[in-house]
């Protein structure tokens, strides 16, 4: 399917609904199109996209600015959205701008009205022969200059997010020079403003360049396909999909109850009601029976609440008709709880899918977008999309509430929960303001222990699933030049160590600088570590080899890391009293020196399940039991590759002496 010059035609611009309550508004139509544009999404991050997708990036700018001719006297007119209304607001002249905006109350509207007049001023020099809706990015007075990681930004910040862009770049100077910035997202056609449709197909290409405004269309570019997936990521994404598909199969006849009757259209906003209400409260629930649960006494109490207001009570009309109404629900309710329960499942499924796309989406900027903390820049992710598929529909694509993780690689059969997050993303570095907290020391200590804790994982059957998806998600990008905020904590580390287009400035700034000097880093050794993680390797010989050529990498004199490194090397032949030695010392380093990063908790569960924590013992949990019933065929499978007895091999005391060479 090409996904380029998709068109909305619809009523004007002023709500757009969220990708996972079309299930909810447009009943099975609408989970069928869900489904729709994630498969679209999905496709754009798999990086065979076009230069120009059927995304706009949501601008966070303030106000909204409807300009252009109006077809009532072919004259230049700008606006809020009040320029839709019957009696229009439509500022042709300054004085049309201090009667539609004056002063009311207490409200002082005068910086308003003078962003307006210099739009006005400007925006009529692009010969703009249509209508346009964009967002107002900035005026010249609201330009400043400020410094971050030691670079001078262009900032600009017109709502919540500060927009920052390199002051001696050429677009900073764009920028600099203009009188008004403008991200134009929406056009409209009719005869009309009252009747006009809008239209997401936003064509620039014939307004006149002026230096007084820089302008551009909110289409997300093909910046170095930053937004790919790797094929693990594509295939959890597909397999999450997949379930969606088979939670709306299993719906039953919800959707005909909720979209046919009266007592179907109460219950369904008392459903959008309670969802709202617990996004609010940033506490979605998880478990779709317990969501049933907690719904149907809120739907009786909302319903109660309604009934108790009315002024003739529950023995008038009204109350009868809505207390006939109440027991229709409870009936559906009571009769179909499989049917809501994955109706529910499939509204946490698409919303889980959605959230881990914009993720990866968000690694696109055309801008930087930052957030200002105690004065200093912070990075953030840009506000959300809008997505338009082939018929014309659009959704917000938006980081409404962080979906549990574990609702998307949730296996519908088999619970496992050493089964990790394929979307690893960096805990401790959630921005490179970050790196500059540490020295290069610490930089380089912290990568070494998160390495030597991916050879113990790997060597733990339950865990070797862990650390592969860990060292492939590092390994992805194919180098670590670019900082990336969805890579692993020990990308942005070895980003930062030894990445080309590094920019981080580290705390010990001298002593930083003698280290980096002295280092002389391989990126053959590094990744021929991770890839030998990534595809569960089991070779004590090349891995003690590794290690060392790590250690010496690194310039590693920290006696407690040089020592956790040599019993790691050596991990299938420790004692469980030197397991429970390394392990813990391993994890105190980590509560000590990486408290965020995302290996600390398995390291963690690792060491109360194998009891390599010293005082009372642990006993197994029930997915350790299940993970010890899957190890045969797991060396199974390792023997059928023709690889050497790994460590589980050998718990299992297989004898491979007469075993017959291949």
């Amino acid at each position: 399917m090409n996904l380029t010059d998709l068109k909305i035609d619809e009523n004007v611009n002023t709500h757009l609904t969220h990708l996972e309550d079309l299930s909810l508004f447009k009943g099975k139509k609408g989970a069928v199109e869900a489904i729709r544009f994630l498969k679209n999404l999905s496709t754009i991050v798999k990086g065979h996209s076009p230069k120009r997708f059927n995304i706009t990036t949501k601008w966070d700018g303030s106000p909204a600015i409807v300009c252009g001719k109006d077809p009532a006297d072919g004259k230049f007119f700008i606006g809020t959205k009040g320029v839709f209304n019957k009696n229009p607001k439509l500022n042709k002249t300054a004085q049309d701008i201090e009667n539609n905006h004056a002063d009311a109350g207490d409200s002082d509207k005068s910086g308003l009205r003078d962003k307006l007049n210099t739009v006005l001023q400007h925006l009529s020099k692009l010969n703009i022969q249509g209508v346009l809706q964009g967002d107002l990015m900035f005026t010249q007075g609201d330009l400043q200059v400020k410094g971050f990681e030691n670079k001078s930004y262009t900032t600009f910040k017109p709502n919540t997010i500060t927009y920052a862009v390199p002051t001696d770049s050429e677009l900073g100077k764009k920028i600099q020079n203009a009188k008004v910035g403008i991200v134009f997202h929406t056009s409209y056609e009719g005869e009309s403003l009252d009747k006009m449709s809008a239209s997401f197909k936003v064509d620039l290409s014939g307004l006149n360049q002026t230096a007084d405004v820089w302008f551009d269309d909110a289409y997300i570019k093909d910046f170095s396909g930053m937004a790919t997936m790797t094929a693990q990521e594509t295939e959890s994404v597909e397999n999450a999909i997949a379930d969606a598909q088979k939670h709306l199969n299993a719906i039953g006849n919800a959707f005909e109850f909720l979209d046919g009757s009266d007592a179907g259209n109460d219950l369904k906003i008392n459903i959008a009601a309670n969802m709202n209400n617990n996004i609010k409260q940033n506490s979605i629930q998880q478990d779709p029976e317990q969501f049933y649960n907690q719904f149907v006494k809120d739907y009786t109490r909302r319903s109660e609440e309604k009934i108790a207001q009315l002024k003739t009570g529950r023995e008038g009309p009204a109350g009868q008709r809505r207390l006939n109404a109440l027991q229709i629900g409870l009936n559906y309710l009571n009769t179909n709880k499989s049917n809501m329960m994955n109706f529910y499942a499939l509204w946490l499924k698409l919303g889980a899918i959605k959230d881990v796309l914009y993720k990866k989406l968000s690694n696109i900027k055309a801008i930087d977008s930052f957030e200002e903390v105690d004065g200093e820049l912070k990075v953030r992710d840009p506000e959300g999309f809008v997505a338009v598929d082939h018929i014309g529909s659009a959704v917000k694509v938006v980081d409404r509430l962080d979906f549990s993780r574990k609702n998307f690689m949730k296996s519908e059969t088999l619970e496992l929960d050493f089964v990790n997050d394929l979307m690893t993303e960096a805990r401790m570095f959630r921005s490179r303001h970050g790196l500059s907290d540490y020295s290069a020391r610490d930089m380089a200590d912290n990568a070494f222990a998160h390495m030597v804790a991916l050879q113990i994982l790997n060597r733990e059957f339950k865990y070797s699933n862990v650390a592969s998806t860990y060292a492939g998600r590092t390994t992805s990008y194919g180098n670590f030049d670019y900082f990336r905020s969805n890579g692993t904590d020990l990308y942005a580390m070895l980003h930062s160590l030894f990445g080309k287009g590094s920019i981080t400035k580290f705390d010990d700034e001298k002593n930083s600088e003698i280290l980096l000097k002295r280092m002389r880093p391989n990126m053959t050794q590094i990744k021929g570590f991770l890839n030998h993680v990534a595809t569960s390797g089991a070779n004590a010989d090349a891995e003690k080899r590794m290690l060392q050529q790590l250690q010496s990498m690194f310039y590693i004199s920290d006696s407690k890391l040089r020592s956790m490194k040599r019993l790691a090397g050596d991990w299938e032949n420790l004692k469980t009293r030197e397991k429970r030695t390394l392990v813990s010392s391993l994890y105190n380093y980590f509560r000590a020196n990486a408290p965020k990063s995302s290996l600390m908790s398995t390291l963690q569960k690792l060491s109360r399940e194998r009891d390599y924590v010293d005082g009372e013992k642990v006993k197994p949990s029930k997915a350790m039991a299940v993970g010890a019933a899957l190890a045969g065929a797991y060396i199974g499978y390792k023997l059928g590759r023709g690889k050497g007895p790994s460590y589980a091999d050998k718990m299992k005391n297989f004898n491979l002496k007469d075993r017959k060479k291949k």
